[in-house]
């Protein structure tokens, strides 16, 4: 498999009619007038130390240069890489079936009090992951999420606006990038929903 480059053709669907979430484009939380840095489990959780949050910011993400085609699937809540044929493995069953916004995740830019690093591609279920621990966490496929691609560094805890999508956590369980914001969390490749831990991230899209 190669590394997920850049690409504006669209792909297509792989699991048939899609289930009707897309009132993700006009979530019911709305857009906040600013974000409270969300405090970070500072104790050991599952074997895993979390992230300590930073301070929030007042301003939203500024936009680097990214890669789009990140979307939200609305079978199992994670964000996934949506530029090529197939769509990956999804922990719901089947593939990842894509809803929403366009995302475009800056990568290999430097990392800040309100930027974190280390978010990668995995090459075998097509999920983001965090790649910052000695464990990949928990690939649906079997094992440890495989990192390939850039490095990505997702903007956290700062003001959600009407380009940067807020509520993106990180799943203890798992180690995926997934959707917080509606009352059920997903679907974890680890069993259950996803637990969500650490910064709340504030992820640009189109």
């Amino acid at each position: 498999m190669g590394l997920p480059e850049r690409s504006d053709e669209p792909s297509q669907q792989s699991d048939g009619e899609p289930p009707g979430r897309r009132l993700f484009l006009s979530r019911a939380l709305g857009t906040t007038a600013g974000l409270v840095a969300v405090t970070a489990a500072g104790a050991i959780t599952g074997g895993v130390t979390s992230a300590h949050a930073a301070p929030g910011s007042a301003m939203g993400p500024a936009r680097q240069e990214g890669q789009r085609n990140w979307r939200f699937c609305n079978k199992c809540f994670g964000m996934f890489y949506y530029g090529y044929p197939t769509n990956g493995v999804c922990p719901a069953g089947g593939a990842h079936y894509m809803a929403g916004y366009d995302f475009d995740i800056p990568y290999n830019v430097g990392e800040t009090p309100n930027a974190q690093a280390n978010w990668r591609f995995c090459d075998r279920c097509f999920g983001m992951f965090f790649f910052g621990y000695p464990s990949g966490g928990w690939c649906p496929t079997g094992g440890s999420h495989s990192a390939a691609g850039f490095n990505f560094v997702l903007p956290h805890d700062v003001v959600e606006t009407p380009n940067a999508q807020a509520y993106w956590r990180f799943c203890t369980k798992c180690f995926v990038l997934f959707f917080w914001g509606y009352p059920a969390k997903g679907r974890c490749p680890a069993g259950n929903e996803h637990n969500a831990a650490g910064f709340n991230f504030v992820i640009p899209h189109w």
